[in-house]
């Protein structure tokens, strides 16, 4: 190998570089000389290596394949052959390299051999997979956040589209129902009836979409649990009464106080009941009791209906989940109701169970929630309880006679319905079908209070309340305003209190619990009902 000798400074240098492997092949591909880096990168000495074919620092797939042949090749009629791949070294292991090969010829331009220099870059790849694959999951989070936010736009827009056509069905049927005939009565009674049940259904399908991409929360502080359960047998005893379903409560004659989102648990309580309810021939009962046991209150709703068969007990709280199929079902549902009532008790840190002895021997639903900080005194903790309370039946009290309400709502149903149950209580009544009608409004009509829809084109109901609130006071900034919408989310609730709505209700509304937000909030502002009052 005299041919490839180099100058003995030259030499010297080269083989103290640790950095990069640095040696020489002959036209072959033999190693004639090797540098301390390419004892440090590969991990042979040079009495090992020298005299042995370069091949060697190729992986076991490559050989065979003509590789280093190819590389040899191509660096004598180009003149410079580099690449990145995959090398071995002593010990069997792998490392990264930067691969360059340069021909080195005589003065007549005749092949003495190759120069080449090897780069260990595994860290360097190393780090750009970490970055491709963080990249990667980035890209894959923001395209399940866009398939999350395209699927809460949809349901959104499916609730809006839902809930409109039923609060003009549910405002005109209440309306209806107050008058004397039977027939009417009756027909009115199954028109609210079913539009109840879809309502149901949409809040159902709300609840389990926030469930799976968690996003129910709950509103925590000190509640009444009896007070609670009070209020969903009211809603549930005209079902019972009508299946003929006695309706027995134990243990809810003094207050049950406990730290839990009131309007959460009475959906839970609400949900059991109407199943047990539901699921009971006439003449059975439903056995509604609660009890201390160690650090928490027990809740038990007990029916004597048809009961659940036992291998269709561990899929009680799976969504979408039903004992019964198929057409020849006796009880509709859509499968979510024990499914969210799951996720609530879970949320308040409890834990709920179902238990059937078979077939026609009835069910039993046990909840167990933590009492957690009691307040000290129980009449002060009464006083804190958000627990939701009935409506009264009768909203003749709730005249309006003289208030000045300003209605804006694209929907003209929605308007109708409004202007004539409000009209009814005597309010003076002005229309307007976009923000900027209801703006001109204000400055001619000067409200009492605004009742608004969030979903209208152009500028929508949140747009128009905030340029009410940078209005001056005396120019109807502090108008009190009810969002009434249907746009039913938490997160459309929060949105409105921010852009300035007093209160937000959702559509299909309740006319009594319209007229009591309604009364309430002119109370606050200091308007007095007038009998000598009339509209301007």
């Amino acid at each position: 190998m005299r041919s490839l000798a180099l100058p003995a400074t030259f030499r010297l240098l080269i083989e103290s570089i640790q950095d990069y492997a640095i040696f020489m092949l002959d036209p072959h591909g033999i190693v004639a000389t090797w540098n301390e880096g390419a004892h440090r990168i590969i991990g042979y000495e040079a009495s090992m290596i020298i005299g042995q074919h370069f091949s060697r620092f190729y992986p076991p797939e490559d050989a065979g394949t003509g590789k280093w042949e190819r590389e040899l090749a191509e660096a004598a009629r180009r003149g410079r052959f580099e690449e990145e791949g995959w090398r071995m070294c002593k010990n069997g292991s792998r490392f990264w390299a930067n691969v360059i090969l340069t021909p080195l010829r005589d003065e007549s331009g005749q092949l003495l051999g190759f120069a080449k220099l090897v780069r260990d870059l595994t860290e360097r790849r190393k780090n750009e997979e970490e970055r491709r694959r963080a990249e990667k999951a980035r890209f894959e989070l923001e395209k399940m956040h866009e398939a999350n936010r395209f699927r809460d736009q949809f349901l959104a827009t499916i609730s809006h589209e839902l809930r409109t056509p039923l609060n003009a069905i549910v405002g005109w049927a209440e309306l209806l129902k107050e008058r004397e005939d039977d027939t009417i009565k009756k027909a009115v009674e199954t028109i609210l009836r079913n539009a109840e049940a879809q309502i149901t259904i949409v809040n159902d399908m709300l609840d389990m979409s926030r469930i799976v991409t968690g996003k129910m929360r709950i509103d925590a502080r000190v509640v009444d649990l009896a007070a609670i359960l009070h209020a969903a047998v009211d809603v549930v005893r005209p079902a019972a009464d009508a299946r003929e379903v006695r309706l027995v409560l134990e243990g809810l004659a003094r207050p049950w106080m406990l730290v839990g989102d009131a309007v959460r648990l009475q959906q839970m309580a609400w949900n059991l009941l109407s199943n047990a309810v539901k699921f009971t021939r006439a003449g059975g009962v439903v056995t509604v009791s609660l009890r201390r046991v160690g650090s928490s209150v027990e809740l038990q709703i007990i029916d004597t209906g048809q009961g659940i068969e036992s291998d269709f007990l561990p899929y009680l709280f799976e969504p979408f989940r039903q004992a019964e199929l198929g057409p020849a079902r006796r009880v509709g549902g859509i499968g979510l109701g024990l499914a969210i009532v799951h996720h609530i008790v879970e949320l308040h840190g409890g834990t709920i169970s179902g238990a059937s002895e078979g077939k026609g021997r009835g069910a039993t639903f046990t909840v167990t929630l933590p009492i957690g900080a009691l307040a000290a005194d129980q009449d002060e903790a009464r006083k804190m309880s958000a627990a939701p309370t009935a409506l009264p039946n009768e909203t003749a009290s709730l005249e309006l006679k003289g208030a000045r309400i300003l209605v804006i709502d694209d929907d003209r149903d929605a308007r109708d319905i409004l202007q004539t149950l409000l009209r009814k209580r005597g309010a003076s009544i002005r229309l307007a079908t976009s923000a900027r009608e209801g703006r001109e409004a204000i400055d001619s009509f000067v409200p009492h209070i605004i009742l608004c829809d969030l979903g209208m084109p152009g500028e929508d109901g949140y747009q128009f309340i905030r340029s009410v609130r940078s209005r001056p006071s005396e120019h109807g900034g502090a108008v009190p305003a009810i969002a009434l919408t249907a746009y039913a989310y938490a997160e459309d609730a929060r949105r409105a209190s921010e852009a300035g709505f007093n209160y937000h209700l959702a559509k299909p509304v309740n006319n009594r619990v319209l007229l009591r937000v309604v009364h309430n909030l002119l109370d606050v502002t200091g308007w007095k009902r007038s009998p000598k009052e009339g509209p301007r």
